[in-house]
């Protein structure tokens, strides 16, 4: 989140000192916050899905749990808001600095009984990955959307 958030906290500035007579034109929305321009019909949003599926961690405020868990093909929750967008950039290097393990739910976060499974990270992000792929593949439209995805090498965090 460090980096995302810097990123977020340099444009944020950026545009506040770049339209002084403007009103302010970030608007944030729970897990959603909106850039608009209206100068050049653009909207640009940044939604708070950190492991792309749904997790103990989507919280955009209370993100910081030390026992994470991702909900094993649950992407509808988050992909519902990425849905008719022109550029679509998918950024996943939190996987990378959350361990060797990760925790996945099979069920439902509602579910009484949870079901949760361990793998590793490298497993876990195969998994992810391919619900986002499918996800894209069903739900972009290839001549409309670029989609692109961002993350940091897995050794970037570890000294070698």
């Amino acid at each position: 989140m460090q980096q995302i958030q810097c990123q977020f906290n340099v444009r944020y500035a950026f545009s506040i000192n770049s339209f002084p007579n403007m009103p302010n034109p970030w608007k944030p929305f729970n897990s959603l916050t909106v850039f608009t321009t209206k100068e050049y019909n653009a909207t640009i949003e940044f939604y708070w899905a950190p492991f792309l599926l749904e997790s103990n961690s989507d919280n955009a405020v209370i993100h910081r749990v030390t026992d994470r868990i991702v909900r094993k093909g649950s992407i509808s929750k988050h992909g519902r808001y990425w849905k008719g967008a022109d550029i679509v950039v998918f950024n996943t290097y939190i996987w990378w600095i959350t361990g060797s393990k990760m925790k996945i739910l099979l069920g439902s976060f509602k579910d009484e009984a949870k079901e949760i499974v361990e793998m590793s990270t490298v497993e876990a992000y195969r998994m992810a990955m391919k619900s986002v792929v499918r996800w894209v593949r069903m739900n972009m439209k290839p001549n409309k959307t670029r989609v692109f995805f961002t993350s940091m090498s897995p050794s970037h965090g570890r000294q070698v």
